[in-house]
């Protein structure tokens, strides 16, 4: 009210000077304040919730555009499933921060869980480093103290298998979205000395530990799981809380940004349209490639069971400790669950599912296919064998003629050229079989499990 008086009744030339000069007053107050509040936005608010673990909602300055290329890698850990949802997660955030990822191998076998970066950093080093593996990590020998020095490490080198992550996925659809370079040793020296960088050009994140932080594109969606108290994650090893981070966290002038692990489903949170479109375009492109000789080796196998959809499929994960636990719930789901889908009655003999019906109910004597990390599913004593006394025409990768799996005879380690790869592909042959099936039952809360549905969906489309 006061600004309108002014404005409206200047009664004298002293009064129009006043007034002016109030309006410029006014002017300068106003402009003065949209910059301060500009500079408040884009410097840095922090949000604090104590509780089992501090957690944070950064933002840093929200511009990004370097002309130099920038860089950001990740520690890999864990089974091979883990370690493709860490790739995906990795290729959308090097997408985010308009920044070249560095792929690191993909590693087979029994793979090292999550450990502090230096701990990690050391054991990729050591493994991925070409160096006489076959000199070194000769079986202890009485009188050869040389044998015994890296007893635990070549334990885990003969456990291990290493190929380029090319050799299992095509990303050649991501190259007009996303900037990647293949970084097979995964050193730290060695990658400085690649991308000729100073240490003043590297950002390392230290994680504190596994499930460290999530990244949230939402801010309003952040900050209510801060004010609900629920930024925790409940696993098999227990209740985790973690981190809360908005994207501009990692919005960083350091060429190269190395974070720790980034594994988990719900690890970045995004909901602008652009980024769920080039998630999509990433999902799809981490689907096993079925034109390499693993592929070739699946198409084989499938072929001899009678042809992709006809028989049905499990995926039944028995081996690590939380997955044994549930076994017997797990089978009396199984079973419970095809017999609704194929019904209860027998026939004479094997049935094959019916390639071009909708027709499923041929009873108990349907083909299955059974894929599982059991070590002998029909051996006496099995946990399985109620399995097949329900479904007696269930085929195990064990039944199969071993040429079968010939194709991966000449598949050799990328590090270590003398070492084959066939018993560390085993695995992934036997779930991407079973992911060919007209049907598939999965074991729940395994991610392996729900990668080898999202395959047969678009393997076999119903």
């Amino acid at each position: 009210m006061l600004l309108t008086r002014i404005v409206n009744k200047p009664q004298s030339v002293h009064g129009l000077i006043r007034f002016t000069k109030s309006k410029a007053f006014i002017l300068f107050i106003l402009a003065s304040f949209i910059l301060l509040s500009h500079i408040i936005i884009h410097f840095r608010l922090k949000l604090h919730y104590s509780s089992a673990t501090a957690t944070v909602i950064d933002t840093t300055i929200t511009t990004n555009q370097f002309q130099e290329e920038r860089y950001l890698a990740y520690l890999p850990h864990s089974g091979l499933s883990n370690q493709r949802i860490e790739l995906a997660n990795a290729l959308l955030l090097a997408y985010m921060l308009k920044r070249t990822l560095l792929i690191p191998p993909a590693f087979l076998g029994n793979v090292f869980g999550w450990m502090p970066r230096e701990q990690l950093m050391d054991h990729l080093q050591w493994l991925t480093t070409p160096k006489p593996f076959t000199k070194l990590c000769q079986r202890p020998t009485p009188g050869k103290i040389a044998t015994y020095v890296q007893r635990s490490r070549c334990e885990e080198y003969r456990n291990f298998g290493v190929l380029p992550w090319s050799d299992l996925h095509d990303l050649s659809p991501l190259t007009p979205y996303i900037q990647y370079r293949f970084q097979d040793v995964m050193s730290l020296e060695t990658i400085q000395k690649q991308l000729n960088l100073s240490r003043d050009d590297i950002y390392l994140y230290e994680d504190a530990q596994l499930y460290d932080w999530r990244l949230y594109e939402n801010m309003t969606q952040a900050t209510e799981i801060l004010d609900e108290h629920s930024n925790y994650v409940d696993s098999f090893g227990g209740r985790r809380y973690y981190k809360v981070l908005l994207p501009q966290h990692f919005y960083r002038e350091e060429k190269l940004l190395f974070l720790g692990g980034v594994f988990g489903s719900t690890r970045l949170n995004i909901v602008d349209p652009e980024l769920k479109a080039v998630h999509q375009k990433i999902t799809r492109a981490l689907h096993y490639r079925l034109d390499t000789p693993l592929g070739m080796t699946v198409q084989s196998i499938v072929d001899h069971l009678g042809g992709k959809g006809s028989f049905m499929s499990v995926h039944f994960r028995t081996g690590d400790k939380p997955f044994k636990k549930e076994l017997p719930t797990n089978l009396q789901n199984f079973v419970k669950n095809m017999t609704e889908i194929v019904g209860s009655h027998e026939t004479d003999n094997c049935v094959d599912i019916p390639l071009y019906s909708d027709q499923m109910t041929v009873g108990k004597k349907v083909k299955v296919y059974i894929a599982t990390d059991h070590k002998d599913p029909k051996g006496k004593g099995s946990d399985l064998l109620p399995w097949f006394r329900e479904f007696p025409c269930t085929v195990t990768l064990g039944d199969l003629p071993g040429h079968l799996l010939s194709p991966l005879d000449d598949l050799r380690d990328m590090v270590s050229p003398s070492k084959s790869l066939k018993r560390f592909l085993i695995p992934l042959v036997d779930a991407m079989v079973a992911a060919h099936g007209r049907g598939i039952l999965t074991t729940p809360r395994s991610t392996f499990s729900k990668y080898i549905e999202e395959l047969h969906k678009a393997w076999v489309p119903q």
